[in-house]
């Protein structure tokens, strides 16, 4: 080790990802974006300055926001949880929470992990989580009207369809030609014979 180096300054790859985590987690558009979206659909059974006013991680930490919400969106009583301050208890609603979104259709890949809340091991993928749970219920229930965090999901377009082949064109399929695509185009490709004969005779024009 070079002894102009700072030993305090070496980090290894899980701290560097974890560092990077946290710096997307800084994201204060994206945290007010989300309170005001649990603010919307908890409206009347939270206290809209406390969850303002607090970190949103210690916030949903014990879990009873998070299933809350799930009983606001899919019906009193979809998801059963317990208030309380022992921490088994406060991640095992938090992974109620996780197992009913996935149940109705958020994909695993999107989910965070329970420790990720509550010991805050990645904040980042708690929003992202929230961010995803808002688009799916967006466009799974738009009857709702519920809010989005962030961008609407682009629909996917279909590319169009290849137009039937006229009769009077040779061949069952489009030659690279007829797209009007001339630079893999050859000979054998194109079903073209050089060299066959031609008959070249004087034009009616041209014998006057």
């Amino acid at each position: 080790m070079s002894p102009h180096s700072n030993p305090d300054k070496i980090t290894n790859l899980d701290q560097d990802l974890k560092a990077s985590r946290l710096a997307k987690y800084n994201n204060t558009e994206l945290i007010d974006e989300t309170k005001q979206w649990l603010a919307t659909i908890l409206r009347g059974k939270i206290d809209e300055s406390d969850l303002i006013s607090s970190d949103i991680v210690d916030y949903l930490k014990d879990g009873t926001a998070l299933c809350e919400l799930i009983n606001s969106i899919w019906g009193e009583g979809s998801v059963k949880y317990r208030n309380s301050t022992i921490p088994f208890m406060q991640m095992e609603n938090i992974e109620k929470f996780l197992t009913f979104i996935k149940l109705k259709g958020v994909p695993q890949d999107e989910l965070f992990q329970t420790v990720d809340l509550y010991q805050e091991k990645d904040p980042y993928q708690v929003l992202l989580t929230l961010q995803t749970l808002s688009q799916f219920i967006h466009k799974t229930m738009p009857e709702q009207g519920y809010p989005l965090i962030g961008p609407a999901i682009a629909k996917r377009h279909e590319p169009p369809k290849v137009p039937k082949k006229p009769k009077y064109l040779k061949g069952e399929g489009w030659s690279t030609a007829e797209y009007g695509y001339m630079g893999g185009s050859n000979q054998a490709t194109e079903h073209i014979i050089f060299g066959a004969r031609r008959n070249i005779g004087n034009r009616p024009q041209d014998m006057q």
